[in-house]
């Protein structure tokens, strides 16, 4: 991995930009700072980094607590190094602190059963991470020097996914968004992102879109200075795949006929994690698609058909 820098966005707000961007909130009293992560990117390796970046940067500071937008490994695979490291605390929503604290579950819903050997590495399964507070969305919390955080609930591409909008004393504001929107990179390599409930994260996404704030940062992607059009790049991504579907279903399909020729259709090779993460994404479609009456299905020959109404 290569060495990761931190980049100041705002007084006393940083991002790690990486695979995963880490947000910093760093809170100056006396000489020495007082460090709030949001997320902590894949792996204990990862965490060592950031920690080694703010020791060059900040000098004299300790870690207060980690705010995990949600509980998926790339996200919270560094909690274990860090929670062992400073003593420092984990917060999280309720539904992810059960997907942290048992990490299999995160396996067993892409995988919609016991998953295959090769999704127990870190990057599929991360170590536990306890979680000290649970915080739910709409909750304000301060956290000194006259930073606040707000928690703003974004369901869709995770259970109870939270964003994090930091304001600033001087009025300014970052609003780390989580997976609740991607950057225009990664949709466009990956124009089918991994979701848990459609309906969600549409609404989640529209939400994102009304938030005011300075600048917006998803966890995936650059920083943005506005998120309009992000929004609906990401509108147009979701509603782009629910068509396709629908025109695959005008002749009856299995779900994995379905996923064979939307990957052909969209130029995806399949590869054991796509296969995986794409596949689960299609019957959230499907679930989506069925709960709104676009689509049905019926048993023929021992086989489940999804066809369009």
């Amino acid at each position: 991995m290569e060495n990761l820098t931190l980049n100041q966005i705002l007084d006393g707000v940083y991002v790690f930009a990486g695979p995963t961007n880490v947000g910093v909130i760093a809170l100056e009293n006396r000489g020495a700072f007082e460090i709030y992560f949001v997320d902590t990117g894949e792996t204990a390796e990862y965490a060592q980094k950031i920690f080694a970046e703010c020791e060059r940067v900040f000098k004299k500071f300790f870690v207060k607590a980690i705010i995990a937008t949600h509980g998926h490994a790339d996200h919270v695979g560094g909690n274990a190094w860090l929670v062992e490291n400073t003593g420092c605390e984990v917060w999280a929503t309720q539904k992810e602190k059960s997907i942290m604290e048992t990490p299999e579950i995160q396996g067993a819903i892409s995988s919609g059963g016991f998953p295959l050997p090769e999704f127990h590495s870190p990057y599929h399964l991360a170590q536990v991470s306890f979680v000290d507070r649970v915080i739910r969305g709409g909750e304000k919390i301060a956290l000194g020097g006259d930073f606040e955080a707000e928690f703003v609930s974004l369901p869709g591409h995770y259970l109870e996914m939270i964003g994090v909008l930091v304001k600033c004393p001087n009025g300014q504001s970052a609003f780390f968004a989580g997976d609740g929107i991607f950057g225009r990179e990664m949709l466009a390599r990956y124009w089918m992102p991994f979701l848990y409930d459609v309906k969600q994260f549409k609404i989640s996404l529209e939400k994102i879109g009304a938030i005011k704030s300075d600048f917006y940062v998803p966890s995936h992607g650059g920083v943005y200075d506005e998120i309009a059009e992000l929004m609906e790049f990401n509108l147009l991504s979701t509603i782009s795949n629910e068509k396709s579907i629908e025109r695959i279903l005008k002749t009856p399909h299995t779900w994995e006929e379905v996923l064979k020729e939307f990957a052909d259709e969209n130029g995806i090779p399949l590869r054991l994690s796509q296969y995986t993460l794409v596949g689960s994404t299609i019957r959230s479609y499907l679930s989506y698609l069925y709960d709104e009456g676009w689509i049905k299905w019926r048993f023929e020959n021992n086989l489940m058909l999804w066809f369009a109404t």
